[in-house]
């Protein structure tokens, strides 16, 4: 598997329609920029504040605030002022071949 970012994974439940991650970000860690060609991904922040990529679009997000993230839609995220906690869910569950790392500046 090719390297994704440096984060902690919390909690991974894998359900027929899903799969629900809880990702850990510490101050300087991030998920790196990458994409899915089969799941939609959904991040909810669960405590602090995040910074997400999505496409050519840059978002802050707060506790309780949502993104969808399309298949085949490069994205990253990283905390903002310290650790943050995220809820990650993919539509269908996530396959770890169904990762695909980029650069920073790549596109799908």
């Amino acid at each position: 598997m090719q390297h994704m970012g440096d984060y902690g994974v919390l909690s991974h439940v894998e359900m027929p329609e899903c799969s629900i991650r809880i990702i850990w970000l510490r101050e300087a860690e991030f998920v790196a920029p990458h994409y899915h060609d089969l799941s939609t991904q959904i991040y909810t922040v669960l405590d602090r504040e995040v910074e997400t990529r999505i496409g050519d679009g840059t978002f802050r997000l707060r506790p309780y605030e949502t993104v969808r993230i399309e298949r085949g839609t490069v994205h990253s995220i990283r905390p903002l002022d310290g650790p943050a906690l995220v809820l990650s869910l993919s539509i269908p569950p996530l396959n770890r071949e169904d990762q695909h790392p980029v650069e920073p500046s790549g596109q799908t």
